[in-house]
C-alpha cells in the first residue's frame, strides 16, 4: 500500500508565503472555442489538442532544497542521482510542537539507535492542524529544527533527507534575522554532505503507519536550487 505525503498543487491546497504569486496553469492550446472575451488571446483555441505551460516558484507545496539554496556553488538538482530520492529505512517520528517551539537535539537523542540505522526522517509536530484553518500562523509562527538539532541530524551516517509537518525547516521571519540568515538551512545544506530538506510535507496520513520505502520525487531541473515533489511511502 502507498501513501502519498505531499500536497497536491491545486488551488485548495496550494500555500505561499507573502509576497510569491502561487503556481499557474496557463493555457497555450485547448480543444473548446474560445470563452468570451478571449478569442484575441495567445491561445490557440479549437486546436486538435489541449496543452499548458506552468508558472511556478519551485518552492511551492511541497518541495525539496538542495546546498545550492544557500550557496552560490553546488550542488544543485543536478548533483542528485535518482537513488537519492529512493529511501529504504525512513524513520517517523511524533514530537509536539507549537508556534515557534524549537526541534532541540535533546528530542531526537532519545531516538539515536533509530536514527543512526534512518535515511530519511520525518517528524509530525502537530503544527499541519493549523494549515488550512489558520495559514497565516501556518506560515510565520511555525515551529523549526535548531541549529544543534540540524548538525545532529546531518552527522548521522545514513541519514539524507529531513523534514516535519512546517511550512519550512525553520521559522522564516526568525531565519531572516539571524547573521548569517536561516542559520539551520546551513547547518543541515553546508555540512559538506550530499544532503536535501523536505519542507511543506503531509506527514499526517503516515501517522500511526509502519513505513516501509519511502520516494520523494522532483521535476529534474538540474539547475534548480529546489523543486516541488511528489512525495509518497509503501507502507505494512
Amino acid at each position: 500500500m502507498y501513501v502519498q505525503f505531499s500536497y497536491p498543487l491545486d488551488a485548495k491546497h496550494i500555500l505561499m508565503p507573502p509576497g510569491i504569486a502561487e503556481p499557474i496553469l496557463r493555457p497555450r492550446s485547448r480543444m473548446t472555442p474560445a470563452p468570451e472575451g478571449e478569442a484575441g488571446s495567445d491561445v490557440r483555441w479549437e486546436s486538435y489538442n489541449n496543452t499548458s505551460f506552468i508558472d511556478a516558484f519551485v518552492h511551492t507545496g511541497t518541495h525539496v532544497d538542495t546546498a545550492f539554496h544557500v550557496s552560490k556553488d553546488r550542488p544543485n538538482l543536478g548533483d542528485f542521482a535518482i537513488d537519492d530520492f529512493v529511501f529504504e529505512h525512513p524513520l517517523l517520528l511524533q514530537i509536539a510542537k507549537t508556534d515557534k517551539d524549537l526541534i532541540l537535539r535533546s528530542d531526537l537523542e532519545p531516538y539515536d539507535a533509530e536514527l543512526r540505522g534512518s535515511d530519511l526522517l520525518l517528524i509530525y509536530t502537530g503544527f499541519s492542524r493549523c494549515r488550512d484553518t489558520e495559514p497565516e500562523r501556518y506560515i510565520m509562527q511555525q515551529p523549526g529544527f535548531s541549529p544543534e538539532a540540524a548538525d545532529y541530524l546531518v552527522s548521522l551516517p545514513k541519514m539524507r533527507c529531513v523534514g516535519a509537518d512546517i511550512m519550512g525547516i525553520e521559522n522564516i521571519p526568525e531565519g531572516r534575522k539571524a547573521d548569517p540568515p536561516f542559520p539551520a538551512h546551513r547547518s543541515f545544506l553546508l555540512s559538506g554532505k550530499k544532503f536535501l530538506i523536505l519542507e511543506d510535507p503531509n506527514i499526517a496520513p503516515l501517522v500511526g503507519k509502519s513505513l516501509k520505502r519511502a520516494f520523494i520525487v522532483p521535476l529534474l531541473f538540474p539547475e534548480a536550487e529546489a523543486m516541488m515533489v511528489t512525495a509518497f511511502a509503501e507502507v505494512n
